[in-house]
């Protein structure tokens, strides 16, 4: 049995990872932005396919089309944006002020003979998607044949007992 060291605040050094587990996404940031001191934005993102074309979609709320960058270097598809709002409010015994802001990004490896004349964006109503044209290659499964091989060296056979 291992001798494992007792560490008296692990339980609280623990505590964000746990309530991310019990309660989700809530208490995600807890995990990321204070101590990596980042503003990183989470988008997730769907590819799928169709034939042989890529299809990237992702949902950016309050995400401007002037605010997404879209880079294709070194057979790497790279989506970076950012977001920045600032909401006020006043009214005769109310005032509310808001700002968020963050930034993202995703790549995502394409084969080599994909260039920039492939690739397609629109964005529309806070959705990305991009359509990579031929990006997605079908190779025909090819059958390997599996070769047996006799055992060498000496033999050991069972012995009757009695």
């Amino acid at each position: 049995m291992a001798l494992v060291r007792r560490t008296p605040y692990k339980e609280l050094l623990d505590m964000p990872r746990e309530m991310t587990s019990l309660f989700g996404r809530p208490f995600r940031s807890l995990l990321a932005e204070p101590f990596l001191g980042v503003d990183a934005l989470r988008v997730p993102m769907d590819i799928y396919s169709k034939g042989a074309d890529m299809f990237l979609r992702m949902e950016l709320p309050g995400i401007r089309a002037e605010d997404v960058d879209i880079t294709l270097a070194d057979h790497m598809l790279s989506i970076t944006g950012k977001r920045e709002e600032d909401k006020e409010i006043k009214e005769d015994d109310f005032y509310r002020r808001e700002r968020t802001f963050g930034s993202f990004e995703r790549s995502v490896p394409l084969p080599d003979k994909v260039t920039e004349k492939d690739i397609e964006a629109v964005f529309e109503d806070g959705v990305l998607e991009i359509k990579v044209k031929g990006a997605v290659e079908t190779v025909p499964a090819k059958h390997i044949e599996v070769k047996g091989s006799k055992p060498k060296g000496k033999h050991i056979r069972a012995r009757k007992a009695g």
